[in-house]
This record gives structure tokens, sequence and C-alpha cells, in this order.
């Protein structure tokens, strides 16, 4: 991208024709597009593209969201992102199957220590389904997903 000339090149070196600031699902985007020219003589068309026309558009972010988001990306990458996600996908699972099996996301009750009796009820029930599912493996269908880490390290214990 270069930001100042308001042009894009594509990844086999070609320049974009049009760059058009617009509004998309109400917030700030720009609009790149390539001549179909350049885009129906490509001899990687059908991996850039999949449009009817053949040709490629590109939606972007203005410049600040676009850069924040591919600095996000690339730190994505790096191991310790990936060890930290690690240990968030674990808890973000058991969060899944509370949502899904209790619906914890709305209070059956007024008052705080009602609702704080609810959420003890709800972790209880989720532990029994545990439990359960733990008991009798051929039962899967509400068994937590387990992360990387967790499938690797009784890979190596057994």
């Amino acid at each position: 991208m270069d930001w100042k000339a308001r042009q894009a090149r594509c990844p086999q070196g070609r320049t974009s024709t049009g760059w058009f600031p617009v509004r998309q699902h109400g917030r700030d985007a720009i609009v790149v597009q390539f001549a179909p020219t350049d885009c129906h003589a490509c001899p990687v068309q059908d991996e850039c593209t999949t449009s009817a026309r053949g040709t490629r558009i590109l939606s972007l972010r203005p410049q600040e969201l676009h850069e924040t988001l591919a600095r996000a990306r690339t730190e994505q990458i790096t191991k310790t992102w990936k060890d930290k996600y690690t240990l968030r996908a674990g808890i973000e699972g058991t969060i899944n199957q509370a949502l899904d099996v209790t619906g914890l996301r709305r209070a059956r009750y007024r008052g705080l220590p009602k609702v704080r009796l609810q959420h003890a009820f709800s972790a209880t029930a989720l532990n029994v389904i545990r439990l359960d599912a733990h008991w009798n493996p051929g039962h899967t269908a509400l068994s937590p997903r387990t992360s990387r880490l967790t499938r690797l390290s009784h890979q190596l214990a057994a």
C-alpha cells in the first residue's frame, strides 16, 4: 500500500487504477480497484480473486486502523503470543460451554445475592455435565474443547 500516492500493488506487481474513500456498513473504508486488462491477462488470476468479473477489488480500513491490524496479525505469529493464547483458549471453551448450557448471559433473578446463587448453580451444573462426559467417554455432545497444549501433554504422557 502506498497511502500517499493512494495506490496499491498486487502480488504480481500491477498497480491499482482506482482508490475510492467510501462508507461501508457505517464505517469509513477505502475501495481499491485494479484494471480489468491487468487482471484478465494475469496467470494467477484464479488464486488472486473469486470475483465473477475476474477483477480484483480490495476493501481497506483507513490507514491507521489498517496498520494497527497488520501489526496485531504480525504479533500473532510469535511464540509468546501463541503461548498466551493457548492459556486463554482453555477458559474460552469453558465460558462458551457455560453460556450454551446454562444461559449465563441473562440473569433469571433480580438482586446480586440471587444472581450469585444462579452462577453457583450454573457452575455446579457445568461440573456435573463435565464429570458425566469424563465418566462416559462415548458421550461427546457437551465435552469441552481442549487446547493444543493439553492434547500434546496427553500424547506425551501416553
